[in-house]
């Protein structure tokens, strides 16, 4: 592992950040195909989520700081996104706090770990479907189309119930890191 920080892998999830500037853009101005416009730079937001870690493996450019601002991106970037559509009262109040709250937890006990450990926990499987729910839930509410309605209501309990399922297994895993005598 290197503690490179320019790297390919790193200045994609950089760019995944970014790309929250323009998103905010399209979803705050009303304009024709805004929101579509919104929904489409998400998806390229996506992209370079799957490239950034599978880049990182294949060039071997895993870093400590890739594994910091990788899912930091993912945060900042559901964060953003997720406050607008509150605010436009897209999605309820309560899904907001339950989607800030756990990512505010998670990152906190991590920086903890890192602090007290110095090790950085890494996303697990569990978290990535929460991610992923919850992604899918936020692209069906910009796009305020009726006929996602229902599916809209389905992702947002299969959200509430991933996010759940993935802060246990944080939870636990951070539980036993604190709790192991290793010092690294």
């Amino acid at each position: 592992m290197n503690n490179k920080i320019w790297t390919i892998s790193n200045f994609l999830s950089f760019t995944r950040i970014l790309l929250t500037i323009p998103t905010a853009y399209f979803l705050y101005t009303p304009s024709e195909f805004h929101r579509e416009i919104a929904v489409l730079i998400l998806l390229l937001a996506a992209l370079t989520d799957l490239f950034d870690g599978y880049l990182a493996r294949v060039l071997n450019q895993i870093s400590e700081f890739g594994k910091i601002i990788d899912p930091l991106a993912d945060k900042v970037g559901i964060g953003i996104v997720i406050v607008l559509l509150a605010i436009f009262g897209d999605i309820p109040l309560w899904f907001l706090i339950l989607v800030i709250g756990r990512d505010v937890i998670i990152f906190s006990a991590g920086m903890y770990v890192k602090l007290k450990k110095g090790i950085i926990l890494t996303s697990t499987m569990e978290g990535k479907v929460a991610v992923g729910f919850i992604a899918l839930a936020l692209l069906t509410a910009i796009l305020r189309y009726p006929s996602l309605s229902k599916i809209f209501e389905y992702l947002i309990w299969l959200s509430v119930i991933s996010s759940v399922y993935s802060l246990i297994v944080y939870g636990k895993r951070f539980f036993k890191t604190i709790s192991s005598q290793k010092e690294t």
